[in-house]
């Protein structure tokens, strides 16, 4: 009873936090849908502009995943919308917010702060273009609108469709903005409440000195794995990873391992992950999980080879 009670009282004070940042993504994406013209969109997602504006956008845009995802979901309603596109921008999102690249500079120095920065604009581009690469394969079969470039079929396809948006438009803006908010809520609520339950569980039966007292000893090649495993599953908000960070240095891990674990922990929480899956589809979520897994331990690695 005692831990029902724990995992109840932490779901609420997830959803306390996360539900204005939510709902303010839901709201961004809807008035994208809304406000941006179709023709407009395929050229911009669907150009070869499309991957480095979508991490732009995702690294200066504030807020945690949690808006990062349904934002995710309004640009999978545009047409053009590639999928590594997409998943560049769910990359980026959460390892360069605003807030959280200078928490970082404040905490952790400028040495880690650079690395952070550097290594979440190359890592994203990477898989941006690793995933459009292969698009076929990727691709969801349904969410995504076609995406022009592809053949002169997909072309007339995607034509057709933004000639079809643009008939079917009402005087009606608000109609339009609730129908788009409703099919962004039914793509993203289903997942987004399930993780919020698991990270729930997680923060309430996992102890809070758990994390520097599994890692802080930890050497070697054992020490990036393990970061990068225990860093994974976690759910952090609003840059949290940063002073766990600043505790595991303490603690006695080595730079590049706690590089690893702050990497590793923002983006491929169990939310995120979740969520993803709706949006970007199985095989495009597989990889950005692997992608990441490599990203983190590799990253940190070369950090402490550089800082010895």
């Amino acid at each position: 009873m005692d831990a029902l009670l724990a995992v109840t009282e932490e779901f609420g004070a997830l959803m306390l936090t996360v539900l204005p940042w939510f709902a303010a993504g839901t709201l961004t994406a809807a008035l994208i849908e809304t406000l941006v013209p179709a023709a407009w969109a395929q050229r911009a997602l669907g150009g070869r502009s499309g991957l480095p504006a979508a991490v732009t956008a995702g690294a200066v845009l504030p807020g945690c995943s949690c808006a990062t995802m349904p934002l995710a979901a309004g640009l999978s309603g545009l047409p053009g919308a590639h999928v590594g596109t997409l998943t560049a921008f769910v990359f980026v999102s959460p390892l360069l917010r605003p807030i959280t690249v200078l928490l970082t500079l404040s905490l952790l120095g400028w040495e880690m702060t650079a690395a952070r920065v550097v290594a979440s604009l190359g890592g994203s581009l990477a898989i941006g273009l690793i995933v459009n690469r292969y698009e076929a394969y990727f691709r969801p079969r349904r969410g995504l609108l076609p995406v022009a470039g592809g053949s002169p079929e997909a072309d007339r396809c995607c034509a057709a469709v933004c000639e079809a948006i643009a008939r079917e438009s009402t005087p009606s803006r608000w109609g339009e903005l609730a129908r788009n908010a409703r099919r962004i809520l039914r793509t993203v609520v289903p997942y987004f409440l399930a993780g919020m339950l698991v990270a729930a569980v997680l923060l309430a039966l996992v102890p809070e000195d758990a994390v520097p007292d599994l890692l802080g000893g930890s050497t070697g090649v054992w020490a990036f794995a393990l970061a990068a495993a225990v860093g994974i599953p976690l759910y952090v908000c609003e840059g949290e990873e940063v002073p766990l960070t600043v505790g595991l240095l303490a603690a006695g891990l080595g730079p590049g391992p706690s590089l690893t674990f702050l990497l590793g922990s923002v983006g491929t929480c169990v939310p995120t992950l979740l969520m993803s899956r709706g949006i970007l589809g199985e095989r495009a979520t597989a990889v950005y999980l692997a992608f990441w897994i490599a990203f983190a331990i590799s990253v940190g690695a070369a950090y402490q080879a550089l800082m010895g």
